[in-house]
């Protein structure tokens, strides 16, 4: 048994990927966006005079089903499947290509999906990202003060369905990435911390 479970992950890192990775994926994501419509569904209820609920409809519609198409598809088979190791006690450590095409798939998702404050930086590199650990601010700030409030209303249900999954805090969350990882201004980070504020202490 160990010597297959060896076998597998061998193939794993050298690129090939197994119907344990996809049928994780596809659990683990689909469940992430439930976790994200109802998020928003409550920012709608919200009746927020400065969020369009058009665009939050839009949203909730289509978040984060890039994933399932390439060029984002087959390396968060293996973004997913590394996360999911690491949450095991496990390393998953891929080979140099399947990295690259990891980061290279993952700078794709942050900079054509508008709930992700990259996508508001028109200086955005892939050197914005950090290659070695996606989750700590990188070496250069991404500027997302153009980041309209209804995107970032977006942004927290993404954060909120995270923290809710992962069983984690999204204030800590917010203090280890405002104006470290993403730069926001005042008006946006009070709106931040104001929406966590009414939403996630009906947890």
């Amino acid at each position: 048994m160990l010597a297959t479970t060896q076998l597998f992950e061998n193939s794993r890192r050298a690129g090939k990927t197994t119907y344990s990775m996809i049928q994780h994926f596809e659990n683990r994501t689909n469940y992430h966006i439930s976790l994200v419509r109802k998020y928003i569904d409550k920012i709608i209820a919200l009746n927020d005079p400065r969020l369009d609920r058009a665009i939050l409809e839009e949203e909730k519609e289509y978040h984060d089903l890039s994933k399932f198409k390439e060029p984002e598809y087959t390396p968060y088979l293996h973004i997913n499947w590394k996360h999911h190791m690491k949450e095991r006690g496990a390393e998953y450590i891929p080979s140099n290509i399947v990295e690259r095409q990891m980061n290279n798939a993952t700078f794709h998702h942050i900079s054509t999906n508008k709930h992700h404050p990259d996508y508001w930086d028109d200086e955005l590199t892939i050197k914005n990202l950090n290659s070695t650990d996606r989750d700590k601010p990188p070496e250069k700030t991404v500027d997302a003060t153009k980041m309209p409030l209804t995107y970032i209303s977006a942004m927290i249900a993404d954060w909120l369905a995270m923290a809710e999954e992962k069983k984690t805090d999204p204030y800590e969350w917010a203090k280890k990435n405002i104006n470290k990882r993403w730069k926001f201004t005042k008006e946006q980070e009070d709106f931040v911390y104001d929406l966590i504020d009414k939403l996630w202490k009906e947890q």
